[in-house]
């Protein structure tokens, strides 16, 4: 019994998936289109005009209204139609069709577009075609299809149309030559072939000589004028705008190298331990994140305004250990966004609690503050890039690029697509500029690295020029190698703007001193014993060198505790206890180096500190949503004149 009923389940099964096959078969054949010949009579005029009769015999089923040929005319060249007819299958007699604004009636043709013809076989009202064969016959002129290199012309034409519904069966060609035209190298009168599939013309490439009197229609393939001067001036002007950066940056100082000589303990002292560690963290790369902020967490624990104990893996506790009233600046803010409701004790798990609805960020806290200290110990005076060029060429390019879509209304969808994707590679190469900024130590040998992605725009918008619409593979009007040639520039100029120093001279040289001492300690943290300070500590996690700290700590500290509490070395108490030593002077004082102001000794204690205060210093995510979005891609053909497509509608 259960073998019979899965022998009734298989058929079951295989019944319902061959009533899918058949249903749809049906439903294919509802609606189908092919050509059981295309017959192609072609004669090139001794001034370069192809004079072409086309014979249609399709074969319609299903709701079809009647026919549709899509000429493919390039730019520069002209399509003069002369009419189409309707062969009568009995007789063999033309039928002309008559042009209407609307083909309401059968034999009425129209242009849907400069392009796009149609002509009516079947009245809305009429039965469906089942196989019906109609014949019709198109009469037109192309000219401009001859390519002229010197005194050699070429014919490359697709004497079919590729982008059409069904398979052409039987094509055939009968092309006549004016006596003027001596074809050089293989030709013949007829050509055959067939079946073609959807999406294959019939392409044939003829390189022609030309004994006639007067020039015939052709298009110049050495490279057009507009093409030499868009290529020049987007790879000169390039030039000229990195030259530009160049001496405004040497002007400015900022290439010079970052020097360590004469860097000294007492140096150290005098230029980089005068300011608190979070104003030098934040000076020298012009940033504010979690690095100042655990910086700032670790000089007020240093100065016993705070007391901090590791409590797990990037956890920690903290209690407040002077009135809040006397903080300023940053440290009131960041008390108050962590110890929140007047609280002496925080941990990270409560600040997590605490914001799980709305979110903290405690660098977005500490930042007016502590950007105004940043301001008063830089030198005063600021720089501006002129946006004026960079707008000018986005106009240009803009104006050029509604001209290319007047001209040819198949480019008005670049006229939305081509500014679009300016903006957004401009933005993009704003991030090389922004990380070059921060990096005071990056010398031209980076600038130069970082100018990469903008020479790669520039040098594939002129290949793009050069070797395409300057060759004549792909035919645009004049206006579009200048729009793209300006939008190319505009992207450029963004990308070297975004590089360009914003401080003064004077500025410049200030963060370049503090690069040096950065410079220093990750030299020394290079050796065995190296010419530290644990009360250096805080300055350490300002310039973001925690990790290399650990490093260090792991492969020579030799001095283990099981305590993970801040301490400093020079009395070994804790920081609860009442000490109120500056941060300058704490740096006089202490001379020993343990692998990170005595945290446990070292040997990745100071690591796990610095992990537990880049805990506290990460905030709270808000709650946030996403979204997802949709594009849409569209492509386009190239190669040889003529093809372009047909069918139905």
């Amino acid at each position: 019994m259960k073998t019979r009923g899965k022998k009734t389940r298989c058929l079951s099964l295989l019944f319902v998936l061959m009533l899918c096959c058949i249903t749809s078969n049906v439903q294919g054949a509802e609606r189908e289109l092919h050509w059981d010949t295309l017959e192609v009579e072609a004669h090139l005029n001794g001034n370069g005009v192809l004079d072409v009769t086309e014979h249609h015999t399709m074969v319609f089923t299903g709701d079809w209204n009647g026919g549709e040929r899509v000429f493919n005319v390039r730019p520069r060249q002209k399509l003069e139609f002369g009419g189409i007819e309707r062969i009568d299958a009995k007789s063999g007699s033309p039928q002309p069709l008559q042009e209407t604004s609307i083909p309401n009636n059968v034999d009425d043709y129209t242009w849907a577009n400069s392009r796009t013809l149609r002509w009516r076989s079947r009245l809305p009202s009429d039965p469906p075609f089942a196989g019906t064969r109609l014949t019709y016959a198109l009469h037109y002129k192309l000219s401009g299809i001859l390519l002229k290199d010197d005194a050699q012309f070429l014919l490359n034409h697709d004497f079919a149309f590729p982008d059409r519904p069904g398979p052409i069966e039987h094509f055939s060609l009968t092309l006549d030559l004016d006596p003027a035209w001596h074809p050089r190298g293989e030709f013949q009168n007829q050509y055959t072939a067939g079946p073609l599939d959807p999406g294959e013309g019939f392409v044939l490439n003829i390189p022609l000589g030309y004994s006639g009197n007067a020039a015939p229609a052709s298009i110049d393939t050495h490279r057009p004028t507009e093409i030499i001067v868009a290529v020049i001036a987007l790879l000169g002007m390039f030039a000229v705008l990195v030259l530009a950066f160049i001496a405004r940056e040497r002007s400015l100082g900022r290439f010079a190298r970052v020097d360590m000589g004469g860097i000294d303990r007492v140096w150290i002292e005098n230029s980089i331990l005068a300011y608190p560690a979070e104003v030098v963290g934040a000076a020298w790369d012009g940033r504010i994140g979690t690095p100042e902020v655990v910086a700032l967490i670790a000089r007020m624990t240093a100065e016993g305004k705070l007391e901090s104990k590791v409590e797990g893996q990037n956890s920690m506790r903290l209690s407040l250990n002077v009135d809040r009233g006397e903080l300023k600046d940053h440290e009131r803010s960041l008390v108050d966004g962590l110890f929140f409701n007047n609280k002496t004790e925080t941990s990270t798990k409560e600040v997590r609690q605490h914001y799980k609805a709305n979110g903290f960020d405690p660098a977005t806290v500490i930042r007016p503050g502590l950007g105004e200290c940043v301001r008063k110990v830089l030198p005063p005076g600021n720089t501006r890039s002129s946006r004026l060029v960079g707008l000018t060429l986005f106009l240009i390019g803009f104006v050029f690029l509604i001209g290319s879509a007047v001209s040819e209304p198949r480019l008005g969808a670049a006229a939305v697509a081509l500014p679009v994707v300016s903006l957004f590679l401009g933005l993009i190469l704003q991030i090389p500029g922004w990380l070059f900024r921060s990096r005071i130590d990056w010398e031209l040998d980076t600038a130069l690295l970082l100018l990469l992605p903008a020479l790669f725009v520039c040098l594939c918008t002129a290949s793009f020029l050069w070797f395409y619409l300057g060759s004549g593979q792909i035919e645009l009007p004049w206006t579009m190698p200048c729009a793209l040639a300006a939008f190319a520039l505009c992207i450029a100029n963004a990308s070297v703007n975004g590089l360009k120093s914003r401080q003064s001279r004077e500025a410049i040289a200030f963060r370049k001193r503090l690069a040096a001492g950065r410079s220093f300690f990750l030299s020394e943290l290079e050796k065995p014993k190296p010419n530290l300070s644990d009360s250096w500590y805080p300055w350490l996690l300002a310039y973001g060198l925690g990790k290399q700290v650990d490093v260090w700590s792991n492969h020579h500290a030799t001095t283990m505790t099981s305590s993970s509490t801040w301490r400093d070395d020079s009395d070994h108490t804790s920081s609860s206890s009442s000490s109120t030593k500056t941060a300058t002077n704490t740096g006089s004082t202490n001379t020993g180096w343990s692998g990170g102001g005595g945290l446990s000794g070292g040997a990745g204690a100071s690591g796990a500190w610095a992990a537990a205060a880049a805990g506290v210093a990460a905030g709270v995510a808000a709650p946030s949503s996403s979204s997802s979005s949709s594009g849409s891609s569209s492509s386009s053909s190239g190669g040889s004149s003529g093809g372009g497509g047909g069918g139905g509608w």
